[in-house]
């Protein structure tokens, strides 16, 4: 087996596990939207505290900073890993833009903090 096939098999993962995140967020999203639909054409209010309890007004600063941290943690283990096994460009290539990315959220939460 050619060892081409590491990094393909890596970036294939990596599309893998942001195609299932994707889907599975759109598919929250929708069950959020019937259920409320569902409690309106029943006669029910739209209040700030029943969509705070059902997770539809999510604190979006947290979110950054929560997706941040992962993020940046991915791209440190990327390094890590690179660098432990001996591989440190591979490690470089595949650490880089999680790495970046999640010092970009990072900044964004603290930016819409502070307004």
């Amino acid at each position: 087996m050619s060892e081409l096939w590491i990094p393909i098999i890596g970036i294939i993962c990596i599309a893998l596990v942001i195609i299932a995140s994707l889907y599975l967020g759109t598919r929250e999203k929708l069950q959020l939207h019937k259920t409320l639909q569902h409690h309106l054409e029943n006669g029910g209010e739209l209040t700030p505290a029943l969509l705070q309890q059902m997770g539809a007004n999510v604190n979006q600063t947290k979110r950054d900073r929560r997706k941040g941290a992962l993020l940046t943690s991915i791209g440190l283990s990327c390094f890590a890993g690179g660098y432990v096994s001996g591989f440190t460009t591979v490690g470089m290539v595949f650490g880089v833009f999680p790495l970046f990315v999640g010092l970009a959220f990072c900044c964004l939460s603290l930016f819409i903090e502070n307004e």
